[in-house]
């Protein structure tokens, strides 16, 4: 069973399409890239899946299911966004704790003390000190409330992960970072990703499978070397110009963690 399948999805706000019979369908266990510049529909893809508010105006068509069932039957906590914007997660006037703490109250029947345990087992994965729990969600760092965001995801021990340009607006150290803790969780907990990002060389580092998205519709796909070597579509050729996409792949072989 594909854990997301989308069927001719059609999405018009005032008259105007912006996405044109959209057809995909996510595996278990892969990191999949949705591709796409700036206005291709890819994070207005993003909210369908996830059943987020549209323009007031906008009129929907197609399918969406999650596990086999509309996004509606399933438990939200098994499927959780990563957006560009960590702060969107986290209340300002709250320690981390409090903030921690929220997703479990929400989702599971645990004592106080059961949640405080797994929030610090999950904080020495990330090799993160548990003293930090009582700091303020203002003291952090972008970079550091976009690891907290992951681990927050994390503890609704959710199946799939959607990430919105998760580090696009990261410097270059911390988004390395963050890459890589986005490929252990597929290596270590065999979490299944779909990856939205307009850099097409990190979704070659980074994805199993890239979906490339223009004007509301998905034009080609394939795995990195596919399309590099092989791309039908003058828009895809364009995408990976100059772009050495065999060092990369070298590079995810031999482990080394760099994105040059």
């Amino acid at each position: 069973m594909n854990l997301i399948e989308v069927q001719n999805l059609s999405l018009e706000i005032d008259k105007k399409p912006i996405l044109k019979q959209v057809s995909f369908h996510l595996e278990e266990e892969k990191i999949f890239g949705l591709i796409g510049g700036s206005g291709s529909g890819k994070s207005t893809l993003f909210k369908a899946i996830l059943s987020l508010p549209l323009a007031r105006q906008a009129s929907l068509k197609g399918n969406i299911f999650i596990k086999g069932q509309k996004p509606e039957r399933i438990q939200r906590r098994l499927i959780q966004p990563i957006f560009q914007d960590p702060f969107v997660y986290f209340n300002p006037n709250w320690n981390l704790q409090e903030a921690l703490e929220e997703p479990l109250i929400i989702n599971f029947k645990l004592n106080p003390e059961a949640r405080l345990e797994k929030i610090q087992s999950l904080l020495k994965e990330f090799s993160l000190e548990t003293n930090i729990l009582k700091q303020n969600i203002k003291k952090f760092s972008g970079g550091e409330l976009q690891r907290l965001a992951i681990i927050r995801a994390l503890l609704c021990e959710p199946e799939i992960l959607l990430m919105d340009e998760p580090v696009s607006a990261l410097d270059t150290v911390i988004q390395q970072e963050v890459v890589e803790i986005i490929r252990n969780l597929n290596r270590e907990k065999k979490l299944s990703i779909l990856f939205i990002s307009h850099d097409i060389e990190l979704v070659s580092y980074l994805c199993d499978y890239i979906f490339v998205m223009k004007e509301g519709e998905i034009i080609e796909s394939g795995n990195p070397e596919q399309l590099y070597k092989n791309a039908a579509k003058d828009y895809t050729k364009l995408l990976f110009q100059s772009r050495n996409l065999q060092t990369i792949r070298r590079k995810i072989r031999k482990g080394n963690g760099t994105i040059e």
